[in-house]
């Protein structure tokens, strides 16, 4: 997983949209307010959209809402789940890491993941992670989107590896 804070470097066309949109919603300010999101704005976006929210201590992220898009290419709804419930504990995925560091600099994280099929063959796809506040100064929620450019394979990322329902990181 590689990951970069210029939208320069990004090629997928939503992740610039929702990217754009982001800063639309600054009005002035570092990060924008998750009142400041209106799905009706963004709707061409949202089966690709994800809204999470910080827990700690310890440092967790909870997913709110998943999209449809989102649903199909792991092959689950996520949506309540815990992102270290999801990923294995010798996974050296660094979903965990981009969204501390989102939180922690206040700038979107954006990036590009190379994950496996079920086909067996590889797929990459760009991210996009975008702080928010929550009526406050401190970031407490995310709003996500992964980029598929147009492919939609069932990946091993999650169907596969996932901890079942309920166990304790």
């Amino acid at each position: 997983m590689a990951s970069w804070r210029e939208i320069e470097k990004t090629e997928a066309v939503l992740v610039r949209q929702l990217y754009d949109y982001w800063q639309s919603k600054r009005r002035g300010r570092d990060i924008p307010d998750r009142d400041d999101i209106d799905p009706a704005e963004i709707k061409p976006l949202l089966p690709n959209i994800l809204i999470s929210e910080v827990s700690d201590p310890p440092f967790r992220i909870r997913y709110r809402l998943v999209g449809g898009r989102i649903t199909q290419v792991t092959g689950m709804d996520f949506t309540g789940r815990y992102l270290d419930e999801l990923l294995p504990s010798d996974s050296e995925n660094r979903w965990h890491d981009y969204y501390r560091e989102a939180r922690d600099h206040r700038v979107p994280i954006l990036g590009a993941v190379i994950v496996p099929t079920v086909q067996g063959d590889r797929f990459r796809y760009e991210f996009g992670i975008f702080p928010l506040t929550l009526g406050g100064e401190a970031v407490r929620q995310f709003i996500a989107i992964e980029d598929y450019g147009g492919r939609e394979p069932r990946t091993l990322q999650l169907e596969d590896k996932v901890k079942p329902w309920g166990t304790k990181p």
